[in-house]
């Protein structure tokens, strides 16, 4: 055994885990990551309040969970999903590190090997993620395979941005639903379909937006985004798959979506990994454990767990919009 294994305890991985930094997320990093909440047990209760014509509209056969209706809110009861990776040190790669004769360098090789496995696995993690929030921020609860556990639309009446109405006006609309979902104003952004967005741009033109400064094109994360009165419309083209295997569109032609930015809309939950090591010690998004001997003098495994599931707990709050051209 290389002695620079020995400092490697629980202690020393999380503080690794923790430590590394992931690419950034769009969906997560902006909407989930200010809001987590860790719990002791492998389920939990999600309160999911009904809002304006909220609906419950399918649930999964496939998945283990409960709900129940009370008054102005559905009590779901989820199990948390758990997402295990391992890769194993070899003992070739042990040697490799045992052939180098100074002990600095061998605990430096060791620490370089262990830092990108477990770099790799918490990258895996934040990609898992992302493709939760994703579905979580359009009213969806889904588990990292891509299965739809919950699924709540809206039956109120989208806001109308017309190509013969002023865009301040439309955008007032919004800031009224949303004050009287959350009971306040919150900042928000627009995910929408091209043609919405293409709509968007040609009412600001003759608005004469962009000549007042009141209207532009700008470069985010790799999207071209309007932004106009300070709200951004962006550009998403993103698909899920429905009940039957179906590939949809989030977002259809015409459409938009309103994604408000606050805490009380989107939540992350996450419960304690399954090992030992996690053992009487507070819930942790990433865990890894201290690297585990494998029988036979064949290595040393890495163990790391995620179990997590984004929710939009405020499913009222994401207003639906269209554009009609008239």
């Amino acid at each position: 055994m290389l002695t620079a294994m020995k400092l490697w305890t629980i202690v020393a991985t999380m503080q690794l885990i923790n430590q590394i930094k992931t690419a950034p997320s769009f969906v997560f990093d902006k909407y989930f990551k200010s809001s987590q909440k860790g719990v002791m047990g492998s389920t939990i209760e999600v309160p999911i309040k009904k809002g304006a014509g909220i609906v419950l509209e399918s649930v999964s056969p496939s998945a283990e969970h409960l709900y129940q209706e009370e008054n102005d809110v559905y009590k779901l009861t989820i199990s948390l999903p758990r997402f295990p990776l391992e890769t194993v040190i070899t003992a070739a790669d042990m040697n490799e590190i045992k052939s180098l004769t100074d002990e600095a360098e061998q605990t430096q090789a060791l620490s370089q090997k262990i830092g990108e496995i477990v770099g790799e696995h918490k990258e895996s993690f934040m990609t898992t993620l992302e493709f939760m929030s994703v579905g979580a921020m359009f009213g969806k609860v889904m588990d990292g395979k891509g299965n739809i556990l919950f699924e709540f639309s809206s039956g109120a009446t989208p806001v109308d941005f017309k190509s013969d109405k002023n865009l301040i006006t439309s955008l007032n609309e919004v800031d009224d639903a949303l004050v009287e979902e959350l009971g306040k104003e919150v900042p928000f952004s627009i995910l929408a379909d091209r043609s919405f967005i293409s709509g968007i741009a040609a009412r600001a033109a003759a608005e004469t937006l962009f000549e007042q400064g009141q209207a532009k094109w700008i470069q985010e994360d790799n999207k071209r985004v309007l932004e106009v009165h300070g709200v951004k419309y962006i550009p998403y083209t993103g698909k899920y798959k429905n009940a039957k295997g179906q590939d949809k569109q989030f977002i259809a032609t015409n459409e938009g979506l309103v994604i408000p930015e606050s805490a009380e809309v989107f939540k992350l939950y996450y419960g304690r990994a399954n090992h030992t090591e996690a053992l009487n010690k507070a819930p942790k998004l990433f865990f890894t454990a201290a690297p585990e001997p494998l029988p036979k003098g064949r290595g040393y495994a890495i163990l790391s767990e995620m179990r997590a599931i984004p929710v939009c707990i405020r499913p009222g709050a994401l207003i639906k919009l269209k554009w009609t051209t008239v």
